[in-house]
C-alpha cells in the first residue's frame, strides 16, 4: 500500500517489557475510549503501520490483552520513532 503521512504515534507497553513499542499508525487513529475498550476486553486489532524511511505500510496485529499502558502522540517528522 502506498504510504500517506502517518496519522500519529501509538506507544504500547506490554507485560514484562521495560520499554514502549512505538508504532507509526496510518489511517484514522482510534479514540481513547476505543483503546481503553480494547485493553479491557483483550481485543486483537489490525493496524496499518510503517517503518521510518520506507514507502509502504503493512498490517501489524496487536493483542491488547498483553498491553498494560498505551498513549498517543501526534506524528512529527522531527520526532524519532522506532519499531
Amino acid at each position: 500500500m502506498a504510504m500517506d503521512a502517518p496519522a500519529g504515534l501509538l506507544y504500547l507497553l506490554s507485560v514484562g517489557k521495560e520499554k514502549e513499542l512505538i508504532l507509526r499508525v496510518h489511517g484514522t487513529m482510534p479514540a481513547v475510549e476505543r483503546l481503553v475498550s480494547w485493553m479491557e476486553q483483550g481485543t486483537v486489532v489490525s493496524l496499518q503501520i510503517s517503518h521510518e524511511g520506507e514507502q509502504d505500510t503493512f498490517t501489524y496485529v496487536v493483542n491488547f490483552r498483553h498491553v498494560v499502558a498505551a498513549r498517543f502522540a501526534p506524528y512529527a517528522t522531527t520526532r524519532i520513532s522506532s519499531f
